[in-house]
């Protein structure tokens, strides 16, 4: 087997070809030819997006044999209401790279990013998936977003859906937008499933609902009172990724 070069050895794509707040890279990973694409919260930049999933991959994505990886920055409106974000560049790539020994496309959206995931999804199903490489294959992880945008046709094309919050036992906080995760779930029972994630040990305040919502980023958000974007997604020294919804799914 072919021993890679080490991640933060090969550069990040972005620009025009990528598309608009799009970060790319081929791994090179020999162990499979998998894709994961990782759809940041409101306001998140390129630059924190692409830390996230650097971890993402380190701590589990390689090993799952993930290939190619997609980073993609937040909205700049928290409902996407400005459609910005290059996922028609997106799409399109991945009908080169998805191929028949492609187990899986992983799209994973946190809060905001997930009205993101949506349009990409809505595209793949509305014409910009013209061979259908994608068509059962797309395991989406809707982290404690919206459902805005998501539809049954869509949905139809999936492989799994999950819509996942987090519940701090320790102090009784639930994240934010539960209700929407239950929701998802209970509207798409073909394909969809809902989990709450015990983050005890996360070190939020009680009641700090938006701390919660971080946790589904990192195991120890920065603030305990309050949610901190940048941070969160941009430093994990000493505050290890989170990960543990990706085993809701069969990977």
């Amino acid at each position: 087997m072919v021993t890679p070069p080490e991640f933060d050895e090969i550069a990040w794509e972005t620009g025009p070809d990528v598309g608009f707040g799009v970060a790319r890279k081929d791994t090179q990973n020999p162990l499979g030819n998998n894709v994961f694409i990782g759809d940041a919260g409101y306001l998140i930049s390129l630059e924190s997006a692409e830390a996230w999933v650097r971890e993402l991959y380190l701590a589990r994505l390689e090993a799952l044999g993930v290939r190619w990886v997609y980073a993609v920055q937040g909205p700049n409106q928290v409902v996407y209401s400005n459609y910005e974000i290059g996922n028609t560049k997106i799409a399109a790539a991945l009908q080169a790279q998805v191929t028949s020994a492609t187990a899986f496309v992983a799209v994973a959206a946190h809060s905001s990013g997930s009205y993101v995931a949506h349009e990409l999804l809505d595209q793949l199903a509305t014409g910009f998936d013209p061979s259908g490489v994608t068509d059962q294959k797309v395991v989406y992880f809707d982290l404690d977003g919206g459902q805005g945008g998501l539809d049954q046709t869509s949905v139809a094309r999936l492989k799994e859906a999950h819509f996942v919050a987090a519940r701090d036992a320790g102090t009784g906080t639930d994240s934010p937008n539960k209700a929407s995760m239950q929701s998802g779930a209970a509207t798409y029972p073909q394909k969809g499933s809902y989990a709450e994630l015990d983050v005890s040990g996360s070190g939020c305040n009680a009641g700090a609902a938006w701390c919660v919502h971080m946790t589904l980023i990192t195991t120890k958000p920065h603030d305990p009172a309050d949610a901190s974007g940048p941070e969160d997604y941009g430093d994990f020294v000493g505050r290890p990724v989170s990960a543990a919804w990706l085993d809701l799914a069969a990977l």
